[in-house]
């Protein structure tokens, strides 16, 4: 009897050292490089609120800066973005990785006001398409009307942007390099006037 617990004791003694051992080799990743912390349908729906905000004005509309950015961006998109580069000449919103100038045409308060009221649909769009069993129809929709409609304005340049965020999908969306190509809003334009753009966060 006695010899029992003295094999259930030596027992216990072994798996506690082994406990404290993993521990202390384990122990250690933690401290260096802490777990980050998964992304919940608020915390995207919260990202997807940049796409709504109006790039700022340009300090100085100089020409310079536009050419230098059109320059390194137009490879870099095309190397990196597979599926939607295969078009030569196609400059996607994700060539973006700095504070870029870009050129806008400034639309009619009519028409602003049309945009702002769309825009909102193509942002909740994309938050809502994240759900199980929800698909991005509203977002496509809302983004195309708006290129159609306003093609030369920021808002157009949002569009874009939620569009190349999805083209996992864009066999379901038939959407086309073409719609997503930024190339029109690197030069000056008639009636444009220069904004900075942000990368996407």
């Amino acid at each position: 009897m006695g010899s029992t617990w003295a094999k259930i004791a030596g027992a216990a003694v072994v798996v506690v050292v082994v406990i404290l051992v993993l521990g202390r080799l384990g122990g250690d990743k933690p401290t260096s490089a802490p777990p980050e912390k998964e992304k919940t349908f608020y915390d995207m729906a919260e990202r997807d609120k940049q796409f709504q905000e109006e790039p700022k004005r340009a300090a100085e509309p100089v020409q310079p800066p536009a050419a230098q950015s059109e320059t390194p961006e137009q490879p870099s998109p095309q190397a990196a973005q597979p599926p939607a580069a295969q078009a030569p000449g196609v400059v996607l919103p994700s060539s973006i990785t700095q504070p870029t100038t870009l050129h806008f045409v400034p639309l009619e308060e009519i028409e602003d006001i049309q945009a702002q009221n769309l825009l909102p649909w193509a942002a909740a769009g994309r938050s809502i398409g994240r759900l199980p069993m929800v698909q991005y129809g509203l977002m496509v929709k809302a983004c195309r009307q708006i290129e159609e409609r306003w093609p030369d304005s920021w808002y157009a340049f949002r569009a874009k942007q939620m569009l190349e965020e999805i083209t996992q999908y864009s066999n379901s969306y038939n959407i086309k390099p073409q719609e997503l190509d930024i190339s029109r809003y690197l030069k000056p334009r008639r009636g444009s006037e220069p904004r900075t753009v942000e990368p996407v966060r």
